[in-house]
């Protein structure tokens, strides 16, 4: 009788007994319309915090994520040990972070990657680890980038005949135009968040450095264009197979850079190690590095300068974009 009682009893996931009683009743499922919109309306208000402390953070540098954002939010974490991180952790963060892309590589390939002794021990040779040192591969991922977008969508403007609403598109491709602006519409919101998750990193590349201000300016600055061109494609494309092909084909130029640094570091063992130990530093080590540079180096000051209003201007549109999404939906839609 008394083992009857204890299977009764609810077991916790961990396999012990909880006394705290769950409710289960039907009431603590229902939707609560009031309080949902309640709640929603009183968030919005962050949205606009979140803006200001972009537009006010210097180079997308992260000082967002070193203050409260709100009374109910957590206090800015306090630095985790790197021994607590795992190998494939550290390789995970330097191919999230966005000040650490072709520029910043070649430029570590220069300085330290071209001595890797992990290759040494394994008895191995890559050609990847010779010839970009020879030949700058990283920089000609960047210009390949560029030239392949550039000509898709030159060649995308020399066929557009002029008429920005002729309306006379099959009721199939208006659909694709709807489809395409409310997809992009949904993705836009996660480019947002993608740009408060990737500068909010543990530890992220040195911005004391004109390479590590390129590379998070290329970064964002392709993804938007590339979902522009996309929207564009698809609106004065008449052709459906042309409208995915090409706009597969602007997909494909914006992850080259990513998939070549997912290479490198899967052919050269412990170059992302090595980044994430010896180049890498916390947010408040970068602020003091970024304010030693200005001071010393004339160079960096007025380059930083030039860069600092296109920065807040990539901000913006990235923060505008999902409208713009919406109305070439709608308005896509009607006019091809």
């Amino acid at each position: 009788m008394k083992k009857e009682q204890e299977t009764s009893k609810p077991r916790s996931s961990l396999g012990g007994y909880k006394d705290l009683e769950i409710d289960t009743s039907i009431e603590s499922f229902k939707i609560k319309p009031r309080k949902c919109c309640k709640d929603s309306c009183s968030s919005i208000p962050l949205v606009g915090k979140s803006l200001c402390l972009k537009l006010e953070d210097h180079l997308l540098l992260g000082g967002e994520h070193d203050k409260k954002i709100s009374p109910g939010f957590i206090t800015p974490q306090s630095i985790i040990s790197d021994n607590e991180i795992s190998r494939e952790e550290k390789t995970e963060i330097v191919l999230s972070d966005p000040k650490f892309g072709m520029f910043s590589l070649f430029r570590y390939h220069l300085s330290r990657g071209y001595l890797n002794d992990e290759l040494k021990k394994t008895n191995k040779v890559y050609c990847s680890h010779i010839f970009s040192l020879l030949f700058a591969l990283p920089i000609l991922v960047f210009i390949s980038q560029w030239l392949l977008y550039s000509a898709l969508l030159s060649h995308e403007i020399n066929n557009f005949e002029g008429n920005y609403c002729p309306n006379e598109s099959t009721i199939e491709n208006k659909m694709i135009m709807a489809g395409t602006g409310l997809l992009y519409f949904v993705r836009s919101f996660f480019i947002w968040d993608n740009l408060t998750t990737r500068i909010g990193l543990i530890k992220t590349n040195r911005v004391d450095s004109i390479n590590a201000i390129l590379d998070t300016f290329q970064e964002f600055l392709f993804n938007i264009i590339v979902y522009s061109a996309n929207i564009w494609i698809i609106f004065v494309e008449k052709d459906i197979q042309n409208m995915i092909l090409n706009s597969l084909a602007m997909e494909f130029l914006m992850q080259l850079d990513n998939e070549f640094k997912e290479i490198y570091f899967k052919h050269l063992p412990g170059s992302a190690e090595d980044i994430y130990d010896n180049i890498y530093v916390t947010y408040r080590t970068n602020k003091q590095l970024l304010d030693k540079k200005y001071k010393k180096n004339r160079c960096f000051r007025y380059f930083s300068n030039i860069v600092f209003i296109p920065y807040k201007i990539l901000v913006l549109v990235i923060f505008i974009f999902p409208s713009i999404c919406l109305f070439m939906a709608i308005a896509g839609s009607i006019c091809k």
